[in-house]
């Protein structure tokens, strides 16, 4: 069961706790993680020279805060750390972690978590500009290298055709002959291969280029960019940006077999139990009161 409970209809006592607990945590959490969020701004270039400021916020500053509450709720009793994670695909990163614990006959699993993307820009800086005109003034002389090269390999087919006795056969005929003759269709291939060879600066070009596309990403600059928001589990999954959190809330069937279900009387949680729950939660809560 994900908390916060719908109140709608259940005028019970352990609703409200339950519910007013979730919301301490959850804003405790997100208020102490925004001060890691802080963002400056950077002068960066885009991909057609342009230079512009675009905001960024440090994720060691956030591991690092993550890092601490892990060793701070690892000093609570019965409260199980799963250690900080963080992941990424493509340019979506998120940082978090989990805790658990059981308290009497309940189960409660909490996510702590960031979703941000990670951005690729350039530093501003002429060299940028120098480099990438040399690479279009390359791969523009390959693309007529290889208009020269395909000329080249098409006349000598044609020749290679007519010396073997094909020069008057249709198109259809002739695709019929070299599909089924394979030695043939090797040779040609062979033969037009062979013209590349006579074009030694296609390939020297193409070593240039590859060199010169190493040299810029020198030149790149990763930022972060996070909406310091609430999002749920569906927001995370839909990969938008922003502060994670979660309760899941459990009865424990069997403590034997650790069977759970999510079916639960709240009629039946008396005073005690809430009692309980509060002193579970209560150190758990002022640790993410303290910002670190």
């Amino acid at each position: 069961m994900r908390l916060p409970i719908n109140e709608k209809g259940k005028d019970f006592e352990f609703v409200k706790f339950i519910n007013r607990v979730n919301d301490d945590l959850r804003d405790s959490f997100e208020n102490s993680i925004k001060e890691n969020l802080q963002t400056v701004k950077l002068k960066v270039m885009l991909a057609d020279f342009t230079v512009i400021e675009s905001n960024t916020f440090d994720p060691d500053r956030v591991l690092n805060y993550f890092f601490n509450k892990e060793k701070e709720v690892a000093t609570l009793n019965n409260w199980k750390v799963v250690p900080v994670q963080s992941s990424k695909t493509d340019d979506l990163h998120r940082i978090f972690f989990q805790i658990s614990t059981e308290i009497g006959n309940y189960y409660f699993y909490i996510y702590m978590g960031i979703q941000f993307h990670a951005l690729l820009y350039y530093k501003p800086d002429k060299e940028i500009i120098s480099i990438s005109k040399r690479i279009r003034e390359l791969e523009e002389r390959n693309s007529n290298i290889k208009n020269e090269i395909s000329k080249k390999g098409d006349q000598l087919i044609k020749q290679e055709l007519e010396n073997l006795g094909y020069k008057d056969t249709d198109n259809t005929k002739l695709f019929e002959e070299l599909f089924t003759k394979q030695d043939l269709s090797k040779s040609l291939s062979e033969k037009a291969s062979e013209v590349e060879s006579t074009f030694p600066e296609f390939n020297q070009n193409s070593q240039k280029i590859q060199s010169l596309k190493k040299d810029l990403e020198n030149f790149t600059i990763e930022l972060y960019q996070i909406n310091p928001a609430s999002i749920d589990s569906n927001k995370l999954m839909m990969g938008e940006e922003g502060i994670a959190f979660n309760i899941d809330f459990e009865l424990i069937k069997n403590k034997k077999t650790h069977e759970k279900t999510s079916v639960i009387n709240f009629e039946k949680i008396d005073r005690p139990e809430i009692s309980k729950i509060e002193q579970g939660f209560s150190p758990l809560i002022n640790i993410f009161k303290q910002s670190s």
